[in-house]
């Protein structure tokens, strides 16, 4: 091979790909242990974690119980889109089971990223939200819980 057609050009590595990729195709290439998603890109059963106690307090119109801790964050369990995909219906999760009816076992390993959950993850869907778009940038994403691993006292 000649000197000239072996040299790495910036085309021959990053050459154009064959097909436009986008978010509902190629999402996989960009969900790993702690990026921050913005909304669009959410799906169910998404895990995050750093969602602020004071934001589910306000978005749940005060119903949601931060007093322990109003400057502490809980996980943020994806529910399901809403609108047409113009938001996404969310809840807090926490690692106290006390009125929970579902919740994610220790030690599930999470879609996507590998993430072992280090806690039983109560999902507290009663305080369910609607997830504003300058939030959900905030939040680490964790992965994706398995569908077979939401655990439930009504199954």
């Amino acid at each position: 091979m000649d000197k000239k057609k072996s040299r790495l050009t910036f085309d021959a590595i990053w050459e154009k790909p064959r097909r436009s990729l986008s978010a509902q195709t190629d999402l996989d290439l960009v969900l790993v242990d702690g990026v921050h998603l913005p909304l669009a890109q959410w799906r169910e059963n998404f895990f995050f974690m750093g969602g602020p106690n004071q934001m589910f307090k306000t978005l749940t119109r005060g119903n949601f119980p931060a007093k322990a801790d109003p400057e502490g964050t809980h996980p943020v369990f994806a529910l399901k889109p809403v609108a047409g995909g113009i938001g996404f219906a969310a809840c807090p999760c926490s690692s106290s089971g006390r009125n929970n009816r579902k919740w994610v076992d220790r030690g599930t390993a999470l879609i996507h990223t590998g993430y072992v959950m280090k806690k039983t993850c109560y999902i507290i869907d009663r305080f369910r939200f609607n997830m504003p778009p300058s939030e959900a940038l905030k939040l680490v994403f964790k992965g994706e819980i398995p569908q077979d691993a939401v655990r439930s006292i009504d199954s």
